[in-house]
């Protein structure tokens, strides 16, 4: 009886009552929130992403439209052994769960080798000349000594066996050759010819 009375006497009192109603609110407007979430996230729902490596992007854009994906090219690199307009890579992975809608970013192989323009190296360190190229994307360099009296000293970069000059455009994957001072000519030496051919 004495349970009965205590419960009756904490319904009755107002701010009791202002405390439970809030609780009640707050579990039905978080009940509510969940709901609507998992609706708009579409919760278990989810399309296996289509593997598309190797494929050419207009047959992959067919595969990608009838999966309610869409698509975006953001990136090209070049393979001399690579197939020209191939996809290469794909986020998300082939095989992978997306929502529907989702954008699949695709990086295809280039149909031709990027050119870069050829920087002034002519009387700049050797350290200098391989840094700054290495910096441009040249990652094959070979290094040959000329007669000089300055050791190290670039006076040119040939490609192919041929001088090029600067602001003059070669292929990114190309082996370049600096020609450097061996420091082992005298002053009084006879200065080396460092005549430039052009490439054509």
């Amino acid at each position: 009886m004495k349970m009965v009375d205590f419960l009756k006497k904490i319904t009755t009192n107002i701010y009791v009552r202002n405390v439970l109603l809030m609780l009640i609110l707050a579990v039905i407007l978080i009940a509510i929130t969940l709901f609507c979430l998992n609706k708009y996230t579409r919760h278990n729902e989810s399309i296996e992403v289509p593997d598309l490596k190797g494929l050419q992007v207009q047959d992959a854009a067919s595969i990608i439209a009838s999966s309610s994906l869409r698509y975006e090219v953001v990136d090209s690199v070049y393979n001399q052994d690579g197939v020209p307009g191939a996809i290469v890579e794909q986020i998300p992975l082939g095989k992978s769960h997306v929502k529907e809608g989702r954008t699949i970013y695709l990086t295809v192989q280039a149909k031709s080798e990027q050119l870069v323009s050829m920087p002034d190296l002519e009387d700049a360190s050797l350290r200098q000349a391989e840094a700054l190229l290495k910096a441009l994307g040249f990652s094959r360099i070979n290094i040959e000594k000329v007669p000089s009296q300055y050791q190290d000293l670039v006076f040119g970069v040939a490609y192919r066996g041929v001088t090029v000059k600067a602001g003059q455009k070669i292929p990114k994957n190309s082996v370049l050759t600096l020609r450097v001072g061996d420091g082992g000519v005298s002053a009084d030496s006879t200065e080396i010819d460092t005549t430039t051919t052009e490439i054509y």
